[in-house]
């Protein structure tokens, strides 16, 4: 199967390769975080601090319960014993629900929200019994003191002034009065209550009997009686909700559920430590794989990239000689397009060009270009007797000797066949132009013998010249044409002579 799926991958393109290269890699990477993540090593120390606070939890629901019952039979007063411990416990349970995800499951969060839901219930029914305890502690701690200021009153000299059985009959109403109490408040019914208002009836209907100041101590103890009467039963329903609240039952509920839940994740997080072990086993593996893979793909790519560095460098020399050899062809032929093929001299293209060049610096510098326009005179005559490779060695030599006489800024070409042109820059004067035809002649005279044969040869020369502006205006072709007239009348006058064009600008001297 993995051969099949290299196969495949082998045949997909470059581009669709990295992609499926990119796409395996990004799972892995993902695979092995999750298993990270869920591996991770659960804190021992959350499950110490929730029993703790559990265990503080539970101290302070026992000293709230401790409370209730002190304020029930009056021993301390409600409010202050059961709100000191209010913010704490609030802390306790917030603490509580931070350390739940840690373990979290199900039946972990129903008895946190058990434990929350009770702690709040009872925490409203607590301010609801704070709020009714006063009125009745006050009632309960009123009542046994006032009896007994009331039998002092009856053994006193109020007793004294009232009839017998009237005394005897109160205080035994007092003293059922003061038991029934103490009854009722431990245990109360409907038929104590009514027993203590049959009770409270008779001690009323014999305030008659007595001045006002006992009187208005006997409103009082009824006054307290009565309150006892109402608040007790309200108090006591407010003490069986809370009772009913059973935060102890959801404080052990949450402690076993906490146990049983982290221990799950421990177990859990093992397992996911086994699972990431061999999982990253056999990514190495893989790594390993691919490494070696990798390397021999690098040894392989490097002898390919040699072979093809010795190709491309034997490549590079065959163009670099090659692109010589272009070269210079290029150049050969760049100087058979400017060069006459038998003499070596410029032709009559580069001619021109060079002659506007030389008209554009006299235009600008106020100088003479000059034009000699030749035309070997007897040369037909060694082509004749002697032949044509005679007659090429003449021209030959006629070119080696004229050029050997001209300046280095100044030009022979060859326009064909026997016709040659000198090309003169920065002529200062007509004498010099004709100094130079003369000393032409010479050399042309001076070829005396080609390839052993005896030849007579000479030149009719006609001479145009330029002078700045006005002669670049004239143009090279003007030039040319008044040169090459000025060479035909010169030979039309005897020949071996040279003559000066009419239209000839000369500098003028001084």
């Amino acid at each position: 199967m993995v051969a099949v799926l290299a196969q495949r991958v082998a045949s997909l393109s470059l581009r669709r390769r990295l992609q499926v290269g990119g796409l395996v890699v990004l799972v892995l990477a993902l695979v092995l975080a999750f298993l990270y993540v869920r591996s991770e090593t659960a804190d021992p120390e959350i499950r110490n601090h929730v029993m703790l606070n559990l265990r503080e939890l539970e101290k302070l629901d026992a000293e709230w319960d401790a409370n209730i019952l002190r304020a029930h039979i009056g021993r301390a007063p409600a409010a202050p014993q059961l709100t000191t411990g209010l913010p704490r416990m609030r802390d306790l349970v917030t603490r509580l629900g931070e350390a739940v995800p840690e373990a979290s499951s199900p039946t972990l969060d129903a008895a946190y929200i058990q434990l929350r839901d009770a702690i709040q219930r009872k925490e409203l029914l607590a301010g609801q019994f704070a709020r009714h305890n006063p009125p009745l502690r006050e009632a309960l701690l009123f009542l046994p003191p006032a009896v007994a200021d009331l039998k002092t009153e009856l053994g006193g000299i109020e007793g004294a002034l009232v009839p017998a059985q009237i005394v005897v009959r109160l205080d035994a109403s007092l003293n059922a009065l003061l038991t029934e109490i103490l009854r009722y408040n431990g245990a109360s019914s409907p038929v104590l209550a009514a027993r203590i208002e049959e009770i409270l009836g008779d001690i009323a209907a014999q305030q008659i009997a007595f001045s006002p100041a006992v009187v208005e101590k006997m409103g009082a103890l009824i006054k307290a009686a009565r309150t006892i009467l109402e608040k007790r039963p309200l108090e006591n329903r407010l003490e069986a909700q809370i009772a009913a609240t059973a935060t102890g039952a959801a404080l052990d509920r949450l402690g076993r559920e906490f146990d049983r839940s982290f221990d799950t994740v421990l177990l859990e997080r093992e397992r996911y430590r086994s699972f990431l072990f061999v999982y990253s086993s056999l990514l190495l593996v893989l790594l390993v794989y691919a490494a070696v893979r990798l390397r021999r793909s690098y040894r392989i790519i490097g002898e390919v990239n040699h072979r093809l560095q010795a190709a491309n460098e034997n490549l590079e020399h065959r163009v670099a000689e090659r692109t010589a050899e272009l070269e210079s062809q290029s150049k050969q032929l760049e100087r058979l397009a400017q060069h006459d093929s038998l003499t070596g001299l410029i032709n009559y293209r580069q001619l021109t060009r060079l002659l506007e060049r030389a008209l554009a610096r006299a235009n600008r510098r106020d100088s003479v270009v000059v034009i000699m326009f030749i035309d070997l005179d007897g040369f037909k005559a060694v082509n004749d007797t002697w032949g044509h490779a005679t007659g090429d060695l003449v021209l030959q030599m006629v070119a080696r000797r004229v050029e050997a006489k001209l300046r280095a800024e100044d030009a022979l070409a060859r326009l064909g066949g026997d016709e040659f042109v000198i090309m003169l820059e920065e002529v200062t004067s007509r004498e010099g132009a004709l100094r130079v035809a003369q000393l032409a002649l010479d050399q042309i005279r001076s070829v005396t013998e080609a390839d052993g044969h005896p030849v007579t040869i000479s030149a009719s020369i006609g001479i145009s010249s330029a002078r700045g502006h006005a002669g670049a205006a004239r143009g090279s072709a003007a030039l040319l044409a008044e040169a090459d007239k000025a060479m035909y009348e010169a030979k039309a006058s005897g020949k071996g002579v040279f003559l000066v064009s009419p239209s000839a600008q000369w500098r003028t001297p001084g």
